[in-house]
This record gives C-alpha cells, structure tokens and sequence, in this order.
C-alpha cells in the first residue's frame, strides 16, 4: 500500500503555518515542537531560514525561505526543498529529513485511489467538514457557520447537494467511513 499526500501532511512542514503563527516575523525563535513533529527536537525559525534538528541525526538540515511580493501589498513565504530547491508551500517528512512531493516520490492523493462515486462522497465530505461536519447522505446539510457569508454557503450547500444526489442508494455509503480520515491540512 502506498503513501498518500493526505496520510504525509501530517507531519508536514506548512509555510503559511508558520507565518500565521508570527513565527517568521523577524529574528531567531527557537521552538520546541509537539507530537506533530516526531523525532524533532528544536526548530529555529528566522524570516530567512528555518534549521531542523533531528534525535537520531547529527547534522541539523537547513530550509532556506524566500519570500515574493504580492500584488497589492505585503509578501508570500515560500520553504525551498533542500534536495532540488524547488519553491513549496509545504515540505513532507521523508527519510532523510523534509522534502518535497516531487522529492518524497510524488505520492498519490487519497482520491486518486477511488472510483468516481467514492470521490464524489469525498468532496461531498470535505465540504461538509468545511460547514460543521456530518456525515454525506446520511444527515441533513448543517446550518451555515457565522462566520461564513451567505453566499458562500448558498454555493457550498449547492455543490454538496449535486454531489450526493447520485450516492443516494449507493454501496459507497456502507464502506467510505472505513476509508476516509480526517482532514490533516
């Protein structure tokens, strides 16, 4: 059985994370990182780099950050991958240390492994996930969150009840909990 993008985000290294997290703001941060980073004993961020340190590696692997102007103002970080420099939001955890999805062997998503009813119920789950969560089919849509306008809803609600109408009766029902996780980014 092969990896998926979905079960490698895990433990991934999210740029826009980070920022959000004021963590790239400006001189050295040391952090000492939770179980969502396993065998990880600090990480130094600054706005340029960010150094890794490993339990059982010697050499700390370096992550350069570069950053790109945005159109209208402020800027976007973007993690270099250590092993071909390509720019990425997000760098998974590999063998030897973070990589990106080219460089851990460009792993399959979760829907590419499914037939198209099982992707419909997939979409139709995530974008339940993003209203509240409950289960596709089964229950009733949920109300819209405060925080979301009206609109959005109006589309969202749309798009999850095209996606269930042809589920409705399906074998996908009786099997997909089985196969989808939460999602992890």
């Amino acid at each position: 059985m092969t990896l998926t993008v979905e079960q490698l985000a895990g433990g991934a290294l999210d740029v826009l994370e980070l920022h959000r997290a004021g963590l790239l703001a400006g001189g050295w941060i040391t952090v000492k990182p939770s179980l969502r980073w396993p065998g990880v004993i600090a990480m130094r961020l600054a706005r340029f780099r960010i150094v890794v340190e490993y339990r059982h590696r010697s050499v700390p692997q370096s992550i350069q950050v570069s950053w790109t102007r945005c159109h209208y103002g402020g800027a976007r970080p973007y993690l270099h991958c250590p092993d071909c420099q390509r720019r990425a939001w997000r760098l998974y955890r590999a063998l030897h240390g973070y990589a990106c999805r080219a460089c851990c062997g460009s792993p399959i998503y979760e829907s590419q492994r499914r037939s198209t009813k099982a992707r419909a119920y997939l979409q139709a789950y995530r974008l339940r996930q993003r209203l509240g969560g409950s289960r596709p089919v089964v229950d009733a849509i949920p109300p819209r969150p405060p925080s979301m306008a009206q609109k959005t809803y109006a589309l969202l609600r749309a798009r999850v009840e095209r996606l269930e109408r042809p589920l409705v009766g399906s074998r996908v029902l009786r099997y997909a909990p089985r196969w989808i996780a939460p999602l992890a980014y």
